[in-house]
C-alpha cells in the first residue's frame, strides 16, 4: 500500500513540477526534481530524495554554475569551504526549522494518501515558486534578497563572505554601511578578518 501511495504521489508531484515557470532562468522538470539553466548551461538543481524508513521526501538544492560561481572560482580563500562539493550553495530541508508549505517541522514531506496528494503537491509547488527557486536564482543573478539569504543560512554557502563580495561586485547597490556593520559581527560569515573585511569593504 505504501509503495502505491508513493508512486501516486510522485506522479502527481511531477505534474505540478511541469507547471513551474521562472522569469530569469530556463527551468525543466525532471524525475523528482527541477534543473535550472542560464544561457543554456546548468546552474542549479532541486531534487526530492526519498527517505525509505520515514516514508517521506526531503528537498535538496544546489547552485553549481552561473556568473557568481565563475567569479568565486577565481578567488582563493585562506580557509575551508563549508561544503563538501564544488557548489556555491548546497542545502537540504531535512532538519530545518524554517517550515514551508507542504513540509513538516523537520523539513520532510510525508507521502500522503492519494486523496490528499494534489493538495500536498500544490503546497510544495507554492513553496518552490515563492522561496526555493527565488533563493537559487539569487545565487546566480544577484537581487535584493541575495545578501539577506546568506545572513539567514550562511553555512549553506561554500564561502559566504566571498559570495557576498562577488554578488556586490555584480550589483554594488546590494551592500550598504548598515549591512556592513551587521556582517562585521556575523561569525559564520566572517571566517578571517584580514581576508574577509577588505572583500566586504569593512573597516
Amino acid at each position: 500500500m505504501n509503495k502505491a501511495h508513493r508512486i501516486h504521489f510522485e506522479e502527481t508531484l511531477q505534474q505540478e513540477l511541469k507547471k513551474i515557470e521562472c522569469d530569469h532562468l530556463a527551468i525543466t522538470a525532471v524525475k523528482r526534481g527541477l534543473k535550472l539553466r542560464f544561457e543554456k548551461k546548468l546552474v542549479a538543481e532541486l531534487d526530492f530524495q526519498y527517505l525509505t524508513k520515514a516514508h517521506a521526501f526531503t528537498l535538496l538544492g544546489r547552485v553549481v554554475g552561473g556568473p557568481l560561481h565563475e567569479a568565486m572560482s577565481k578567488i582563493e580563500a585562506p580557509y575551508r569551504s563549508n561544503l563538501f562539493c564544488d557548489a556555491v550553495l548546497s542545502f537540504t530541508t531535512s532538519g530545518r526549522q524554517d517550515k514551508k508549505p507542504g513540509f513538516d517541522i523537520y523539513g520532510k514531506v510525508d507521502v500522503p494518501r492519494p486523496e490528499h496528494a494534489s493538495e500536498t503537491c500544490e503546497a510544495i509547488r507554492h513553496a518552490l515558486e515563492t522561496h526555493y527557486i527565488p533563493w537559487l536564482v539569487g545565487c546566480v543573478l544577484p537581487s535584493e534578497r541575495t545578501i539577506s539569504d546568506v545572513i539567514a543560512s550562511p553555512t549553506d554557502y561554500a564561502y559566504p563572505a566571498v559570495f557576498i563580495h562577488c554578488a556586490t561586485t555584480c550589483n554594488p547597490s546590494l551592500l550598504n554601511d548598515a549591512l556592513r556593520q551587521r556582517l562585521k559581527f556575523c561569525k559564520k560569515i566572517i571566517k578571517n578578518k584580514a581576508f574577509d573585511f577588505p572583500l566586504l569593504g569593512i573597516s
